[in-house]
């Protein structure tokens, strides 16, 4: 179990790590996926909680993603636009909380699992059913090769990945809603659905993000 009190400056490291690396062209963008990945599964288990139904998920180079679903209501189409944010923010609390409990190997276990069932499902096109492989591939040569310091720090590595891209992306689709509410995505979605502006919904993205980000730092602490 990692003690996280003890640990302040292993946190602050990979938190950096988790905002630096994906921003590395090309290589990088292979790290931002995981947060794209658990974005689009949110809205893909809202549409199965609400009776609906997931057609397809598509995860692009440049890091973004759509998941393409079928509701039986204008509510269950709300829900499954609201979902995608705050469940990549929440999976990044659990992260850190399974990471405090010690249970490295289950959170690398369980983001693979999770991945190859998007996978056998869902992903059809090619940039994502070569990234989930690869993915996969590398957590596989850890969880059968590497001690428990290297699921440790992949473990870490991972949560912090999905903090830093929650965070930023939340921040993006702000300034995006602002400059243009027909452009942001999930926010411009929301409007739609709702005839609220899609700066609204943005702020509310980036308010529960940062809500999420504010009890994990008292997790932590």
């Amino acid at each position: 179990m990692l003690d996280f009190a003890e640990s302040n400056w292993l946190l602050l490291l990979f938190f950096a790590l988790g905002f630096i690396l994906p921003r590395i062209p090309v290589v990088g963008k292979f790290f931002n996926v995981i947060n794209t990945a658990l974005h689009e599964f949110g809205h893909a288990l809202m549409a199965l909680i609400t009776g609906g139904s997931v057609d397809k998920i598509e995860l692009f180079n440049d890091t973004s993603g759509t998941t393409t679903t079928k509701s039986n209501s204008k509510f269950g189409a709300f829900l499954v636009s609201l979902a995608g944010y705050p469940f990549a923010a929440s999976v990044a609390w659990l992260a850190f909380y399974l990471i405090g409990q010690g249970a490295e190997k289950g959170l690398v276990i369980g983001l693979t699992a999770l991945f190859v069932l998007m996978l056998l499902f869902w992903i059809r096109n090619w940039y994502g059913v070569v990234w989930v492989v690869l993915f996969s591939a590398v957590n596989g040569v850890l969880l059968y090769y590497g001690d428990a310091s290297y699921l440790h720090y992949a473990a870490l590595f991972y949560a912090a990945v999905v903090l830093a891209e929650s965070i930023s992306s939340s921040i993006t689709i702000v300034v995006l809603a602002f400059r243009d509410g027909n452009k942001a995505g999930d926010a411009t979605n929301l409007a739609k659905l709702t005839h609220l502006p899609a700066f609204l919904w943005a702020l509310l993205f980036l308010a529960y993000t940062g809500w999420v980000s504010y009890r994990m730092v008292l997790m932590l602490l």
